[in-house]
């Protein structure tokens, strides 16, 4: 991929040269980076923080790169060094979660009852069943990436996304590679472990 990052958003220059108007005192150059990357950032935040959380942490990693701007040493790999910031965001309200309360496993929820009513006839319950075992799935999923540390719960979300080299990992994560694979080797270990005891005692699907 071009590190020297162009899109077709009608922006011309490249990250790059927009990170150097900035630095000149050209401030609105930093509406180039922010109409290019936002997309990107709200669909990395999604993947990593509740919803109602992603608005207010995209905002947070804009303005602390905007202020930090003059300390981003490579300015063609501003999008890497924009979700370094956003993970960092992540990881930090996973800390202030598990701080105050202790992870539950929650399998059903609200607007189970809609879905129930929604469907009708033996093709539509077979469908309403498909869909109530790939969310209990994914409740599953929230529930063993909550046992794990906070940044390893980032890491390992990165990983699976697919979307991610164990270097790019690194690299986001402030992290060295080496490190990277020994934290997911653990957080995968324990997520095994986890899923072989609740299953032991029947409370998983």
């Amino acid at each position: 991929m071009n590190k020297d990052r162009r899109t077709q958003d009608g922006d011309a220059m490249s990250d790059a040269q927009a990170v150097r108007q900035v630095l000149d005192g050209q401030t609105e150059a930093f509406a180039v980076l922010v109409r290019r990357h936002q997309d990107y950032l709200f669909g990395l935040l999604r993947r990593h923080l509740p919803v109602s959380e992603v608005p207010e942490a995209a905002q947070d990693a804009f303005v602390k790169a905007f202020e930090k701007l003059s300390q981003l040493r490579e300015p063609d790999s501003f999008r890497a060094w924009l979700s370094s910031m956003a993970l960092r965001r992540a990881i930090r309200y996973w800390r202030d979660v598990s701080s105050r309360r202790e992870v539950s496993m929650d399998l059903g929820g609200d607007g189970e009852q809609d879905w129930l009513e929604a469907f009708m006839g033996d093709d539509a319950r077979q469908r309403h069943e498909d869909f109530m075992r790939k969310r209990e799935a994914s409740s599953v999923v929230t529930w063993l990436l909550g046992h794990l540390k906070p940044d390893d719960r980032v890491a390992i979300g990165l990983y699976y996304a697919k979307e991610h080299e164990v270097s790019e990992i690194a690299t986001m994560l402030g992290w060295s590679v080496e490190k990277v694979k020994v934290r997911l080797h653990r957080a995968r270990k324990k997520m095994a472990e986890i899923m072989r005891d609740e299953a032991g005692k029947g409370r998983l699907p």
